[in-house]
């Protein structure tokens, strides 16, 4: 084994497909998992193309090419005029038989919705499922802006619609300007907590409509799109405007801002902390100092509550420093916040707000088996039983229990983190027929009923437990076809799987394929792999179901026969890496925190006669 300084030593040689790609386009056969939402497929807009002039004119076609993956009953691309803020939409024929099918969309510049000249940028693309089984919107930037109810959204997105946007000119319908005369004018107290409203301004020519947004230091907030807006903590000691659109038809939409405001609040703090792990059933703790905090001019008494708040709207009842996380927070960003009153009475109100820096999860398999949260490894002996390997959380094993008999019938057995949602961490295990187990842990070391939850997985020459890669807040699986293909399936949460989706090929380059968690600092799951020269490459994960960075971290690692991550060995909050080298020795090596290492050292012996470990 080579030293931690050349293990150091990053030199990319293996080049991965890190974009997300179509799971057609990778030609391989995906096992459909038993636990799959039933339903129809959601169509999706693979290719969209505009196929007539970027400026058409009385007499021409607007027309856009366009392929769906699956079948619909109608198709519509919704533009916005951007010079008077009308909207038209454009529908293309359908098909209901199974996609992928490709049409146009066509229609003419005089007489239809699009007579008008100005600039039209696409909006969204709906389309009605066959049969009224419900619909789906997706938005410029290829994210889904609706979906019915009942309907699973797709693993996979379209791309951003930018390349489809076109002008018209028409003299018979010429753009007239409506100049404003005088600016909105915004009253109300700039103050935390206050509701300010906007008048429209006036305008040289009665306007029919008018459209509003509010702007932090000129740029546009999200959602403030009313003519009234409630100052929010990041607005304190920030600038405020707003925007009034005046839209009338046959004229161009034209804008004017109020003078801006500045809300403030003469009380000042240091800001709170965050502690503890981001895990369904952990208990978070806020710290923040009332010391710290000075009143300025409101002087009086000061008070400072307490309130937890799940993507940003307060928790009910959360009102203490810590708290505990329940399923209601799995896969929200939670954070706490100090809200500090001063005056007698209170004159002067602010929060101070600390978020989580990623969304709350199931537990990973990177967490303990047992009652604890330590490392724990399981290995499987040569008569077939299943024995625990529990920690204490400070580099030292405890008492080696046997957990199970007759595992010998599975050819893949691996740490699937909480899988099913009720707390505790369990295993998947795959049989030679290619069916999937699931074995729920009890929290103690010990098993709940097994029940099957897919079939057909012996296509996959590697399936490996993800942590949430996803971003979900439940644990998905990572699976390899023997041509390198790689397919995310997305745990649903409750034991089993959503619809699953490639993301990446190459990666047959690589051997002793697993997670190790979080291991580059960035709170998402990573992937690591050796390759066929001895180098261990780790994979960024963005937390997202994709990836951000690709690199080595170490050579010499073909010595080792059996490589893996179960978590945190020495107790430092850092994911560790062990591996079994050809004397049998179990050897762990100390993560860093920021994708490298501080440390490795011999933790075992007599390691290689098991037929598996994780």
């Amino acid at each position: 084994m080579t030293t931690l300084s050349s293990m150091r030593n990053a030199g990319i040689g293996f080049r991965i497909l890190l974009a997300t790609l179509l799971c057609a386009a990778l030609a391989i056969a995906v096992p459909p998992p038993r636990a799959m939402a039933a339903g129809p497929d959601v169509p999706l807009p693979t290719v969209v193309t505009r196929t007539s002039p970027a400026t058409v004119v009385p007499g021409n076609t607007i027309s856009l090419s366009f392929t769906l993956s699956g079948p619909a009953q109608e198709v519509g691309f919704t533009y916005v005029n951007e010079d008077t803020l009308e909207q038209a939409t454009l529908y293309g024929p359908t098909s209901q038989a199974p996609g992928p099918y490709s049409a146009q969309a066509k229609i003419p510049v005089n007489g239809s919705a699009f007579k008008r000249t100005g600039r039209y940028k696409l909006l969204s693309v709906n389309i009605v499922l066959p049969s009224g089984k419900g619909s789906v919107r997706y938005g410029r930037d290829g994210n889904i802006l609706f979906l019915s109810q009942g309907l699973e959204a797709p693993t996979q997105r379209p791309g951003a619609l930018d390349g489809v946007d076109f002008s018209v000119n028409n003299p018979n319908f010429p753009l007239v300007d409506n100049p404003n005369t005088k600016a909105p004018v915004v009253s109300g107290v700039a103050r935390y907590d206050q509701v300010l409203t906007t008048d429209n301004g006036t305008w040289t020519s009665p306007p029919t409509g008018f459209a509003y947004q509010w702007l932090r230091n000129g740029q546009p907030i999200t959602g403030a799109t009313l003519n009234n807006y409630r100052v929010a903590e990041a607005d304190l000691d920030q600038t405020l405007s707003v925007r009034v659109t005046a839209t009338k038809a046959g004229y161009r939409a034209l804008s004017a801002s109020s003078l801006p405001l500045t809300p403030t609040s003469p009380i000042t703090a240091t800001a709170p902390t965050l502690q503890g792990k981001l895990t369904v059933g952990e208990k978070l703790t806020g710290v923040f100092n009332e010391g710290s905090v000075a009143t300025g001019t409101a002087g009086g008494t000061v008070s400072v509550k307490y309130e937890w708040v799940r993507n940003g709207t307060p928790i009910n009842g959360a009102t203490a420093k810590t708290y505990t996380l329940t399923a209601a927070d799995r896969g929200a960003v939670v954070g706490f916040r100090a809200v500090v009153q001063a005056g007698n009475p209170a004159t002067a109100t602010r929060p101070f707000t600390v978020y989580s820096r990623t969304v709350v999860r199931n537990k990973a398999h990177t967490a303990g088996f047992d009652a604890g949260t330590s490392l724990d490894l399981f290995a499987r002996n040569a008569a077939a039983n299943l024995l625990l390997y529990p920690t204490d959380g400070a580099g030292r094993w405890q008492a080696v229990k046997t957990i199970g008999a007759g595992w010998g019938g599975f050819d893949l057995v691996f740490n699937a983190g909480d899988f099913n949602g009720d707390g505790f961490n369990d295993v998947l295990a795959r049989d030679d027929a290619g069916t999937l187990f699931l074995y729920p842990g009890n929290g103690t070391g010990g098993w709940l009923p097994r029940k099957e939850v897919g079939w057909g997985w012996d296509v996959f020459d590697s399936v490996l437990a993800a942590g949430d890669f996803s971003g979900d807040g439940n644990n998905d699986l990572l699976a390899r076809t023997p041509a390198g293909a790689l397919v995310l399936y997305p745990g649903n949460g409750v034991g089993g799987f959503r619809s699953p989706g490639a993301v990446g090929q190459g990666w047959d380059a690589l051997s002793q394929l697993f997670s190790p968690g979080d291991f580059d600092g960035d709170g998402n799951p990573d992937v690591m792999g050796r390759d066929t020269a001895g180098n261990l490459r780790l994979y960024g994960g963005n937390g997202s179901g994709g990836w951000t960075t690709a690199r080595s971290i170490g050579t010499g690692w073909n010595v080792m026969s059996r490589i893996g991550g179960a978590g945190d060995f020495n107790g430092d909050g850092l994911n560790d890496v062990w591996a079994i080298d050809s004397a049998g020795q179990l050897n762990m090596y100390y993560g860093n925190g920021s994708g490298g290492w501080k440390g490795a050292g011999v933790v075992g012996w007599g390691w290689g006669g098991f037929t598996a470990v994780f």
